[in-house]
């Protein structure tokens, strides 16, 4: 028997606010409210690598360690979050295995964003680019509940939705989720643009209806997959008219999530 309503969030732009800070490894600058999903769609063969590991690990490390030294045997804490083109989670270690990007690169981005946003909610990765087998950028995100977010969560409850979450991000940093009342049976992690279309997918197998709540590229296909895609700019991530196009609805506040949901139903 079909249960009646799933709901699928994102989360990074979706349904908590964002500080980005990124590291050009080749120019050595940092960029600050940076966009991810811009500074890896900029050129083909760039893939998102988020290590699930402890940040106290990373920092236990010299800053002038390269982060070869970090991952060396850590391997299968690396996962494969979003790319430009498909590349292969192989080919990605390998390139990080020999980079000449440093520990202290990491360390500096993720400092920078622990600084603005001391929350539970910190990430960091490394943007590798194939062509020139190095990292291209050191990133770090953190961010904080946008107002509202609980009231929006029991609403959906009240209104019989079992809410999903499918992130790119680790499940180390998604555990925080829980303290928003998000039963974290129900999040998936590392998730990019095909697996998310796959979750929404599964679930319409499961649902009589599945609702797509996301604001970024990465949310492109599952928001075509669900039977109601919803895109979100309160983030203002700078959608692309092709991820407009991909929405049958959009909106600039998520407070307004239940009443869209509800016309729909």
């Amino acid at each position: 028997m079909h249960k009646e309503l799933a709901v699928v969030m994102d989360v990074a732009g979706t349904i908590l606010k964002m500080y980005r800070v990124a590291k050009d490894i080749e120019k050595g600058t940092i960029l600050a409210n940076v966009v991810t999903w811009e500074l890896i769609m900029e050129k083909k063969g760039r893939v998102l690598v988020v290590p699930q590991m402890d940040p106290d690990l990373m920092l236990s490390f010299q800053p002038d360690d390269t982060l070869g030294t970090l991952i060396d045997g850590r391997e299968q804490l690396l996962e494969i979050s979003c790319a430009s083109t498909p590349i292969s989670k192989f080919e990605a270690v390998r390139i990080l295995g020999r980079s000449q990007a440093k520990v202290g690169d990491l360390v500096q981005v993720y400092r920078e964003v622990s600084a603005r946003c001391p929350g539970n909610y910190i990430t960091a990765g490394m943007i590798v680019d194939v062509e020139l087998q190095e990292v291209a950028y050191a990133l770090s995100t953190g961010g904080s509940p946008f107002p509202g977010l609980e009231d929006v969560l029991a609403t959906l409850k009240n209104q019989g939705a079992d809410v999903y979450v499918a992130s790119g991000d680790s499940m180390r940093s998604l555990a925080y989720l829980q303290e928003l009342g998000i039963d974290l049976s129900r999040v998936y992690p590392v998730s990019g643009p095909i697996k998310k279309k796959d979750i929404i997918v599964d679930l319409k197998s499961q649902y009589s209806r599945v609702v797509m709540v996301g604001d970024g590229l990465n949310d492109l296909y599952a928001l075509r997959a669900a039977d109601l895609g919803i895109l979100t700019v309160q983030q203002d991530t700078r959608p692309t008219l092709k991820l407009r196009a991909a929405a049958d609805k959009i909106i600039t506040n998520i407070k307004e999530l239940p009443k869209i949901i509800e016309n729909d139903l």
